[in-house]
């Protein structure tokens, strides 16, 4: 299902862990294959029911799927109702929702009341001859691709019609059969012609080089036609202007990535999806070129393999991929919604996915800390990653599980600080480092949890057992145990925080404390009534908002301070969290605020106090996130760190699944046994699903019986 990936394909998968990420680098695929109940990695063709069912036409079977399971149907020897043959080629649906199958010994007709099928057969030369393509023409009648030529099918009759089509039209062989309309058109390795229903002309409607076959062909306009080839290219024919554009793979411009062209479809956004023996590529309008998309090995999310023999969007707008040996990809935007940026083995990347901290400079770059791995630089300009694990000189334990990141944007320092490691400072220009902690400095504490500036040319520095301010110019550090009042200070402040005003506050194990700055003093500030909920919580972030509100993220749900109402909120699970430990607090440009929690990611809007939960279904690094590890770029993206990588999304660009999906029964359980259509039991006649009312005709004595329905979203 995978293949290697050599030196080059290594670089193209390099870029979906940017931050800053193209169109197609947004795409993230799910796979659905054997393991999940698919009877086959070759998918042929894809198509969707009216009741929601994908169907999937393999080299094994056809497989309806309900979202949930699979169900296989193949040819059964000894049972005449089962499909004509295993290789099955094309589903189509006609205007009577009938569901028909061309298969490599004929078509076949599925029969949802009974759950079996109806085979008709064409010979030649005394064999079952393949129906390739189906196009529905009129009621009861369609028109099949077959390699004996193109035949009529009539439904009520049950037969085929090959002496009623003109024998220019029945001697083509059709590699692609579409209707648009009042038009069909039929690709071949002639060229592609044109068959008009209401007048029964056929038109020879351009040529292409001769021997190429003409193997998908997709209208986006009446006047836009585009033409997929075994060996030649993409096609576009503008009916307009007659005008007929080739891209080729050779040409170094087109971006296309074979030219082995198999399938194309339109996506929510009218834009190409073009599937190629050399993975998918989707047409950029504005310049004229294609973005690819292809498998890889250490890319979460990319292809399962690059040979794209089907594309289908489905009722919902999720795109579907079948391939040729790498089963089943689908991809919905709703479900992309959030990138995740993790370590790639072998790849620039980040050095450790359990992430404590991330800044961002005032060049863009990011600054991130992690548990094991160091500090990273993520350089802006270049995209991409470099990687600071530091040995602090005699100590035993290494500098690499950082808990904190202050840049000096004046000075050009970062000051880093760790667990079991001190603090450290970088000299960005220099590249020199310096190292304090126990051993060479008056630090007191190796633990170093938070660092900000006293915005007189200082630092307040918070470590489990000390507050401390460090003096920049004297290198030197002091304990701050005792406020300006002489009251002793709250100890293992894991966390420090500067308002608007100037006022710190320090929160961590034991609760929260907020001072007034005077000097390297730090006195009581009234200002605020603090809850004595507060006075004992186990604080993790700190976070003002442009209303005014000082929020406050603890192991015991959130909260909210107003100084000049003097409100105080608090949001728990009961309110709607999907955890009381916060780790995280931001806020977006419509004054949401997203929140980082043990359970997932939050979105409350303050003003109708309601949640909106995010699990990592919805594609999060993981549920569990991680406190300091929070972060708004300068270009509206929000970073949420947790134990799994980092989340990124714009917030302003997310919407909610518009799809309501309806609920449909699809199986009778009676004492926990599936009852069948004429079943021993007589109690189920057909598997009739009405859509108005949703349910099953049954007998009427069923309801002598303890019954079991399951459920599931069509």
């Amino acid at each position: 299902m995978k293949i290697q990936q050599y030196l080059l394909v290594l670089l193209e998968v390099l870029f979906p862990y940017m931050l800053n990420a193209d169109v197609t680098e947004d795409i993230h695929f799910s796979h659905i294959g054997l393991e999940e109940g698919l009877s086959h990695s070759t998918i042929f063709a894809i198509n969707q029911d009216k009741g929601g069912n994908l169907w999937f036409a393999t080299y094994d079977g056809v497989n309806k799927y309900d979202g949930y399971n699979f169900i296989v149907y193949r040819h059964q020897y000894t049972n005449p109702k089962s499909i004509a043959s295993d290789i099955s080629r094309c589903i189509t649906m006609d205007d009577s929702d009938r569901i028909w199958i061309g298969t490599r010994e004929g078509l076949s007709l599925y029969n949802h009341y009974k759950d079996e099928f109806s085979n008709y057969y064409y010979k030649r030369n005394g064999l079952n001859v393949a129906v390739t393509s189906i196009i529905p023409i009129k009621k009861d009648w369609l028109m099949l691709g077959t390699a004996e030529g193109i035949l009529l099918f009539d439904v009520k009759k049950e037969c085929f019609l090959s002496d009623t089509l003109s024998s220019s039209l029945h001697g083509l062989q059709p590699a692609a059969l579409v209707r648009q309309g009042d038009c069909i058109y039929i690709g071949t390795e002639e060229g592609v012609y044109i068959y008009t229903l209401s007048n029964g002309i056929l038109e020879k409607l351009v040529d292409v080089p001769t021997g190429i076959r003409v193997h998908t062909i997709l209208c986006q306009m009446f006047n836009r036609i585009w033409l997929a080839t075994e060996g030649d290219g993409l096609y576009l024919y503008d009916m307009k202007t007659k005008e007929l554009k080739n891209y080729r793979y050779e040409d170094g411009k087109s971006g296309l990535n074979s030219n082995y062209v198999r399938s194309l479809a339109l996506d929510t956004e009218n834009r190409l999806w073009v599937g190629t023996y050399g993975g998918l590529n989707i047409y950029k309008e504005g310049s004229d070129s294609f973005s690819s998309i292809k498998s890889s090995e250490i890319q979460e999310g990319s292809l399962s393999q690059n040979s794209v023999r089907s594309i289908f969007r489905d009722s919902q707008g999720g795109m579907w991929l079948g391939t040729y040996w790498g089963g089943l990809n689908y991809y919905h935007p709703l479900c992309n919604r959030f990138q995740r940026i993790k370590h790639v083995p072998f790849l620039n990347s980040l050095s450790n996915n359990v992430v404590s901290c991330i800044v961002e400079d005032n060049k863009h770059n990011l600054w991130i800390g992690t548990s094991d791995g160091g500090l990273n630089y993520y350089d802006n300009a270049s995209q991409l990653y470099k990687n600071y694990l530091f040995n602090s000189g005699n100590l035993d334990v290494p500098f690499k599980d950082i808990k904190t990141v202050y840049v000096d944007e004046v000075q050009d320092r970062i000051y880093v600080g760790a667990h079991a490691g001190g603090m450290m400072v970088l000299h960005r220009k220099s590249g020199y480092i310096e190292y304090y902690n126990r051993h060479n400095s008056n630090l007191p504490s190796n633990n170093i949890y938070s660092i900000i500036s006293d915005g007189y040319g200082g630092l307040w520095v918070a470590s489990l057992e000390y507050l401390l301010h460090f003096d920049i110019d004297k290198r030197n550090f002091t304990i701050v145990d005792v406020d300006g009042d002489g009251h002793k200070l709250q100890q293992y402040n894991r966390l420090l925080f500067c308002d608007s005003k100037k006022r710190i506050w320090a929160g961590g194990e034991m609760g929260i404390s907020v001072f007034n700055q005077v000097g390297t003093s730090l006195l009581p500030n009234t200002d605020f009534q603090i809850a004595s909920v507060l006075k004992q919580a186990f604080v993790n972030c700190f976070y003002e908002t442009s209303s005014g509100y000082l929020w406050i993220g603890t192991r015991n749900g959130l909260f909210a301070l107003k100084e000049s109402d003097k409100q105080f909120l608090q949001y728990t699970t009961e309110n709607g969290l999907p955890s009381n430990v916060i780790y995280g607090i931001l806020e977006d440009a419509y004054g949401r605020l997203w929140i980082s929690t043990n359970q997932g990611l939050s979105c409350l809007n303050s003003e109708s106090g309601k949640f909106r939960n995010f699990t990592i279904m919805d594609g999060l690094q993981g549920n569990q996130f991680n406190a300091g590890a929070y972060c708004r770029k300068d270009n509206g993206y929000m970073l949420f760190g947790g134990v799994n990588g980092i989340t990124s999304f714009r917030p302003e660009t997310l919407i909610d699944n518009p799809y309501a999906p309806k609920p449909v029964i699809n199986k009778l359980f009676v004492h926990n046994k599936e009852v069948l259509p004429d079943d021993e039991t007589g109690i189920l006649k057909e598997n009739y699903i009405r859509e108005s009312y949703n349910f099953i005709f049954i007998s009427e004595f069923i309801r002598h019986f303890f019954c079991r329905f399951q459920l599931y979203s069509g």
